[in-house]
């Protein structure tokens, strides 16, 4: 409940705050639709070290409530601080539609890091857990794949562009747990991961990283449910995301 309580906090900071001008401006310049953005209650954290805390105290959430959901920090001297500060606020759910955790991307280049996911709590295990998964199951399910993509915003415009198969990894590698939840919804996975032949660019896949990462998957204790393993080929150059919002038919 204070994860659900925070995230409308922060989504009505990113509609209506005119700190949120930068968080509104990365988003339409993802192409990401008014639509998109309150379909998955994307929002914004102020820039402001106890904001959060300060709502949710009004909403009837103790300091503890707050620690145990990940949504503040504490010092040694006791005290505690909002972890997102400043960020565009992604909230992630489980598959059973619970919320659970928050991806939080930086909005400037010194912020550090790009992305600032929840610590793991009693409901938030970033490896073993997909963005998008409470929307895509059913989807999963009547097409019999899941595709898998790196990050939130390529999941994202999967679901506005009406490709609700796709699933995202929380800035980790694909892990086993991840791959267990998958195929209870269908026995076939494709990878749609930014790739380069030599891996150079600092978010791609080398080839051979990618052809070990599969044979990882293939390795794994769940052969029995998977059984198929395939690389969406992507245009040099371009990310999932360009491709499904320029070149739906191509995707």
């Amino acid at each position: 409940r204070a994860c659900e309580a925070a995230a409308r906090f922060y989504h009505r900071m990113l509609l209506h705050t005119p700190e949120a001008e930068a968080a509104r401006q990365h988003l339409a310049g993802r192409g990401l639709t008014a639509e998109t953005v309150a379909a998955f209650q994307l929002g914004y954290s102020p820039d402001s070290w106890s904001a959060l805390q300060e709502h949710l105290t009004k909403e009837g959430f103790s300091p503890t409530d707050m620690l145990f959901a990940g949504l503040v920090v504490q010092k040694e001297d006791g005290s505690l601080y909002d972890r997102f500060r400043g960020r565009l606020v992604i909230p992630i759910w489980d598959e059973r539609g619970r919320m659970s955790g928050f991806g939080a991307r930086a909005l400037s280049d010194d912020q550090q890091p790009k992305y600032l996911n929840s610590p793991q709590t009693p409901i938030f295990d970033k490896s073993a857990i997909l963005y998008g998964i409470h929307r895509a199951r059913e989807a999963i399910r009547r097409e019999g794949r899941a595709v898998i993509v790196e990050g939130y915003m390529d999941a994202l415009m999967a679901h506005q562009q009406g490709f609700e198969n796709v699933v995202g990894t929380l800035g980790t590698a694909l892990t086993p747990a991840q791959v267990e939840l998958v195929t209870r919804y269908a026995p076939r996975i494709a990878l749609a991961y930014d790739v380069d032949a030599a891996g150079q660019g600092a978010a791609t896949f080398g080839a051979t990283e990618l052809s070990a990462l599969v044979g990882e998957i293939e390795r794994s204790a769940h052969r029995g449910r998977l059984t198929d393993v395939g690389v969406v080929r992507l245009p040099d150059g371009r990310d999932p995301d360009e491709v499904m919002r320029d070149d739906p038919d191509g995707w």
